[in-house]
């Protein structure tokens, strides 16, 4: 019995860990307040239920790693308080792509679901440009 206990115990760490974990990824991800601090930054406004936005995100995703660390990506969720207040002061809706420069000015805005090659050629652009 006191073996059976140790085992859930066990368990339980393991799911608060991977929890804990999993929260502080995304709250790192959706940390808008990093735009301007010297490093250009995308910002994808998404609805994670909304299927456009999600094949959007793919498509961002399939590309990214190309440009870490010279981009961060960030999410601004607008299921969330943050992420509605950001979309509404960049007056834009969800499945959108905002390109900031290293000092926080907006330099490409991106919506719709976009194919891979068309982000990838607006990332090099933002690079270029710094």
């Amino acid at each position: 019995m006191l073996e059976k206990g140790f085992f859930t115990l066990a368990i339980l760490v393991m799911v608060g860990f991977v929890y804990t974990v999993y929260s502080s990824a995304k709250a790192t991800e959706q940390d808008l307040s990093v735009i301007g601090n010297g490093v250009p930054t995308v910002v994808q406004v998404h609805d994670p239920g909304c299927q456009l936005c999600r094949r959007l995100k793919k498509n961002l995703d399939s590309v990214a790693s190309d440009f870490k660390p010279d981009v961060q990506f960030k999410i601004a969720n607008i299921r969330n308080e943050q992420g509605r207040q950001f979309a509404q002061t960049h007056d834009v809706p969800h499945v959108t792509l905002l390109f900031f420069d290293e000092t926080g000015n907006r330099v490409e805005t991106i919506q719709g679901v976009t194919p891979a090659a068309d982000i990838r050629q607006a990332l090099s652009a933002l690079v270029r440009n710094r």
